[in-house]
């Protein structure tokens, strides 16, 4: 059996009236069972090659050309029901705004009941049990007493667990996370990646990093490819591109990183 979990190739999205293109001829990897990181500033096409494996381009875009394979199943191939029932069984998103992903009008019990009872056909009350153990499991205290609670009641943090708990409800083996620490405090971010990378293990999950930040995926990546204007640049071993990136955009980037010595003053004098 191939070790490839999701497999791009030749990848080309645009709009479709006018053929523009917005992401070009990328191929891409994504073995079974690691973390691989997409980066790339706003705007270079990360999160449009994510929608595309979701099937949830935006009107007006879409494949132009290429293939997206999950487990060696084309997913363009699929009718739109089975591509919908993909979504959330085999594959789980965290996006990067909870607050705007997350009924407003709806308690948290009700949305995770409406994906429970859709895609595992669970009756109410093991909806409920199910609901309960996941906010458990993502480190939502007292969870029982959460569950009638909407999103507004929730702090920025809590949303985000919240959003990892509905995208791993129906066991997904594979998580895309798309910059899920946006807008969050440093030592939130750091308990939200801490959090998916401890997921990752337990639930032996492939994760899919889309940050425009390598430093946010430093250390928790094992492969990383680096997006620029819709091109794939460069691609390797988190090890090979953290140390001896090939392409002057990737140095680029990585000198953006702040570091710690980035954020502590100087003495006087020193």
């Amino acid at each position: 059996m191939s070790s490839a979990h999701l497999e791009v190739e030749h990848l080309t999205i645009g709009f479709e009236a006018t053929g523009r293109v917005l992401v070009d001829d990328v191929s891409l990897t994504v073995e079974r069972g690691n973390a691989t990181a997409l980066v790339g500033e706003s705007g270079s096409g990360k999160t449009l090659s994510m929608l595309a494996v979701m099937g949830l381009l935006p009107a007006g875009i879409s494949v132009l050309s290429g293939d997206v394979k999950l487990n060696g199943t084309s997913l363009l191939a699929l009718d739109p029901r089975a591509r919908r029932r993909m979504n959330g069984s085999e594959i789980g998103l965290v996006p990067q705004d909870a607050m705007a992903a997350l009924n407003p009008t709806l308690d948290i019990q009700t949305q995770f009941e409406l994906v429970l009872r859709t895609h595992l056909r669970m009756n109410r009350a093991a909806a409920k049990r199910r609901t309960v153990e996941l906010l458990d499991q993502v480190g939502i205290p007292e969870p029982e007493s959460k569950l009638r609670r909407f999103a507004h009641e929730f702090s920025g943090g809590q949303r985000q667990r919240v959003m990892i708990a509905l995208a791993l409800s129906c066991g997904p083996n594979l998580l895309i996370a798309d910059e899920p620490t946006t807008a969050l405090d440093v030592t939130v971010q750091q308990q939200i990646l801490d959090l998916v990378a401890r997921l990752r293990q337990e639930l032996d999950m492939t994760v899919m990093w889309i940050t425009h930040d390598l430093g946010v995926v430093a250390g928790l990546a094992d492969d990383v490819a680096v997006l620029r204007n819709g091109r794939l640049v460069e691609a390797g071993t988190a090890e090979q591109v953290f140390f001896t990136p090939a392409h002057e955009y990737t140095r680029q980037l990585l000198a953006a990183t702040p570091t710690l010595f980035d954020t502590v003053p100087e003495k006087e004098g020193a």
